[in-house]
Parts: structure tokens; sequence; C-alpha cells
């Protein structure tokens, strides 16, 4: 497994410009990523359906305006809208809206999309649900990311955070190999404060039956999902 420092992970997607070593992953470089996806004989770069933790976490909960940042294709979103939930999606990847506006479309669902960095964006309204999948940024900009997140939540909303666990790298997971931009329920637990924790954990997910997953993967993958409330 190589390195993020050597090139973009092939499980998990940036909605920002993120600094890291020699390379920079810019906007260029995903909407790149999500052209060769689109050109490739699955045409799309990850799954059209969340991951099944996303779904069994979030069908209880009552329908309201939801966040997804950093929504590559829109998978979450398109999800979300669905169910009846009023979603924006936000990707700084022009490609990667541009898919997710298909998508949408081609499911017959309203989604309001934005092409905008995750780390700056801010927005003028509050929402029932935040959710940040699979982004991997330096400790210090995530850490502040984050908390931005927590604040644009609703009073009784939920901040719902998936994304690799720094435990991952020695199961032997896909995903990135540097532990600095790796999650542990610790991290997560800290950044929202623990009073605001609902669930916090590292789970395993099975490669055997991932849809991203190559057919002939076994063993498990390691997450960290975090649930908090405002």
């Amino acid at each position: 497994m190589r390195s993020p420092a050597a090139e973009p992970c092939e499980d998990c997607h940036a909605g920002s410009r993120i600094e890291r070593r020699d390379l920079a992953l810019d906007a260029n470089e995903w909407d790149d990523r999500y052209r060769q996806a689109r050109e490739g004989q699955d045409a799309r770069l990850w799954s059209a359906l969340p991951a099944q933790l996303v779904q069994d976490t979030v069908t209880p909960w009552r329908a309201g305006r939801a966040l997804d940042l950093a929504t590559g294709d829109g998978r979450n979103a398109i999800w979300l809208a669905g169910r009846g939930w009023n979603v924006t999606g936000l990707d700084f990847s022009a490609e990667a809206i541009a898919q997710a506006g298909e998508h949408a479309r081609a499911a017959g669902v309203d989604v309001t999309w934005l092409v905008a960095d995750a780390t700056t964006w801010q927005p003028e309204e509050r929402f029932d649900l935040v959710t940040v999948m699979y982004l991997h940024l330096p400790e210090a900009l995530f850490r502040t990311l984050l908390a931005r997140a927590l604040g644009w939540l609703a009073p009784g909303g939920h901040l719902l955070v998936l994304g690799h666990d720094r435990a991952n790298i020695g199961a032997g997971g896909p995903g990135p190999g540097n532990p600095d931009i790796l999650y542990t329920p610790e991290l997560l637990a800290s950044i929202v404060g623990p009073e605001r924790v609902l669930r916090c954990e590292t789970v395993s997910r099975d490669l055997a039956t991932d849809p991203e997953s190559p057919a002939d993967t076994g063993g498990v993958a390691l997450d960290t999902i975090l649930v908090a409330t405002a």
C-alpha cells in the first residue's frame, strides 16, 4: 500500500486542497480521477450507495436539512434526498459535482450541489444533519473543519463522521498509509467533546462483501464512526 504522499488513496476522497509532503492534492487531480472513472467500465469512482453503516445509522432519524461535506459524486446526498431530506452536497471537484448532478437526475431526486472547498466554505443556514465521509486531512485542519461542522447543526441535529481508522494500516485494509491523517475514536471525541458523543468507536468492514473492494478481496477494513449531537 502506498502512502498518500505518493498518490491519492484508493478508498477516500477530499473536498479540499491538502498539502501532503511533496504532493498537493488539488481539485484538478480529483477532476481527473472522476473523468477517468466515467470513461471506465463501471462509470463510477465509488459505489452508488452509502456504506451500510451510514444507512443503518440515519434511517431512524426524522428527515430535515442535511449537508454532505466532500460529497464526491453524491451517493450519500442522493440517498438522503430519496428519503425525504433537503440536501446540500458540496465538493471542490467540479467534475465530481457534475457527475453527482447526473446521478441525482437519474435517481429522480433534487439536491443543491455546490463547488466549494469544505475547509473554507461557510453556510448561511443550520442543518439537522452534517455528514463527513472518508475526508482525511492533516489533524490541525481536520480539527478545525469538524469543530466548524458541529457549529452548523441546528438544535437536536446530528454530526455523522465515518473514515479510515488508524488501526486499519495494521489490518491491511485499503486506504491511506499515513497515520497522521487517519481517525481514532479518541481523536474524534476530543474534537466534539465527550458530552456531545452518542457513538464513537472503531468498526470493522468485511471486504469480501464491500461493493467497492475487488471481487477477490478478503479480510476486513477498520473504520472509525462518530455520531455527535448539537
